[in-house]
């Protein structure tokens, strides 16, 4: 059930299906999330910036740019990766 959730979840983040300045909304990967059999209820969604090393120099604010389970790109043109 484990790799589903996974695989529904990089199937949802796949970058061919985002456009530039689209949020992220944690209802829908909810929803997504609680399609899969064996799934009884998601109660929380966390997005987590990884930065530094291996990963973007650059840092978000995801805690901050999050309202009403949404979260918000910035308002330079970006996309979630």
């Amino acid at each position: 059930m484990l790799l589903e959730c996974t695989n529904t979840l990089v199937d949802y983040f796949d970058i061919s299906k985002w456009k530039i300045n689209q949020p992220i909304v944690l209802t829908n990967i909810m929803n997504e999330l609680n399609r899969i059999k064996g799934v009884s209820s998601v109660q929380k969604i966390s997005i987590v910036n990884k930065s530094g090393g291996n990963y973007s120099i650059y840092g978000y604010d995801i805690e901050g740019a999050t309202k009403n389970n949404i979260v918000y790109p910035s308002l330079d043109p970006s996309y979630f990766k």
